[in-house]
């Protein structure tokens, strides 16, 4: 090769280089700018691809797999647990003093609403029923109102419209993908291929393991709390009881502590009230911490910890993850801030170590072997691992 033909061919690579680039980042705009719908896109992918994988076993279509996952179990869970995230909202507006106007603040753009349509919103937050006593006058509010609320109902629509596409292609391609990227990016054996799998691993656990669990534990803390009421004299009745419920989910993912931070003040406030009645009244409160130490303690940690979440990554590490999301980001920083927590730990455990010591990397777990479940070295060596990780 002589030089001109050298320079023609180096400055070849250098304008694709440069053209690649600015692909790249005109990407990483659209990424920016619609990182809540990627996001969420991401999420719905992982919490429902375990449904997906035991629906594939019967349906031999990936397309019609994906579609029955997301349309026939993932929106009416979606539902159900909209209908109870809001009525723990009404609760936590009921015993902040909070406008309900201002709980939906991230959501609507309440700041444009004017302060008779943030009141007639309260109003209707407060108490749905009102609704049907609304003079004319009231009604145009409420029409108005809708309309200046209607611009970001939509807008939320189609970003969970497209987040449902993303992960529906995810569900539908993902054996593909993971094909081209074993072929193409980084062979079984290699660092790249080690940190992949870990991250897709985890990134399982997390968004379905974790987050299952915490539904979980709020369905029965929803249950003991409600069962309890039924049981208890009004006297001794546990108020907000959905509210009681989610928090005690969310609880279940503190170590050892599980649901103690809320139902053991639940019972003390019981047993206090209850002193002041005398007789048998400290039966109940009594009954509630019984019941409450088998059911959100024993249970979960003995049974569905281990068979939900399955890995061992940090439960504490993924609390806070949870929790300073929304407050750093926004709404989408509920599923944000564990993407990238997950990308951080795997990198910490398989790369970092060789990177600070100038070894030759490698994709063993040189560090942090407790914050995930096994070591990754040979786990090319597997087809169930293969089948795993293009899952």
């Amino acid at each position: 090769m002589n030089l001109e033909t050298f320079l023609d061919y180096d400055r070849n690579r250098i304008a694709w280089w440069l053209y690649i680039v600015a692909l790249a980042i005109g990407v990483a705009f659209v990424g920016y700018s619609f990182v809540g719908m990627f996001v969420l896109g991401v999420f719905f992918y992982y919490a429902s691809r375990p449904i997906d994988d035991r629906i594939g076993e019967y349906v031999d279509n990936d397309g019609l797999a994906a579609g029955l996952t997301l349309a026939g179990i993932v929106t009416p869970i979606l539902f159900v647990v909209g209908y109870v995230i809001l009525v723990g909202l009404q609760d936590l507006a009921s015993l902040s003093g909070t406008p309900g106007s201002g709980l939906l603040a991230p959501v609507l753009n309440v700041g444009e609403f004017t302060s008779n349509q943030q009141s007639l919103l309260d109003t209707l937050l407060e108490n749905p029923g009102k609704l049907r006593s609304l003079d004319t006058d009231r009604v145009r509010q409420l029409v108005s109102t809708a309309l200046s609320a209607l611009g970001t109902v939509v807008n939320v629509l189609i970003v969970l419209s497209l987040a449902f596409g993303l992960a529906f292609f995810l569900l539908r391609d993902d054996d593909r993908i993971a094909a081209w990227f074993r072929d193409e990016m980084a062979p079984e054996g290699t660092t790249g291929y080690a940190y992949a799998y870990a991250v897709d691993d985890e990134l399982e656990t997390v968004f379905f393991g974790n987050l299952v669990f915490v539904l979980v534990m709020a369905v029965l803390a929803a249950v003991v709390y409600y069962g309890f009421n039924f049981l208890a004299p009004p006297a001794l009745t546990i108020p907000f009881a959905i509210l009681l419920a989610l928090l005690t989910g969310v609880a279940s993912l503190i170590p050892l502590v599980v649901g103690k931070v809320v139902y053991v003040p639940i019972v003390a406030y019981l047993a206090w009230v209850a002193s002041g009645q005398g007789g048998v009244a400290m039966i109940y409160p009594i009954g509630l911490l019984v019941v409450s130490f088998l059911v959100l303690d024993i249970l979960p940690q003995t049974f569905l910890q281990p068979y939900i979440s399955g890995n061992d990554i940090h439960v504490g590490i993924m609390m806070f993850a949870y929790i300073l999301g929304p407050i750093l980001f926004g709404w989408y920083g509920f599923f944000l801030l564990p993407l990238f927590f997950v990308l951080v730990i795997q990198a910490v455990r398989i790369v970092v170590t060789d990177l600070i010591h100038g070894d030759e990397l490698s994709p063993d777990v040189d560090a942090a072997p407790s914050l995930g479940e096994r070591d990754l070295g040979e786990m090319g060596d597997s087809d169930e691992d293969d089948s795993a990780t293009s899952s």
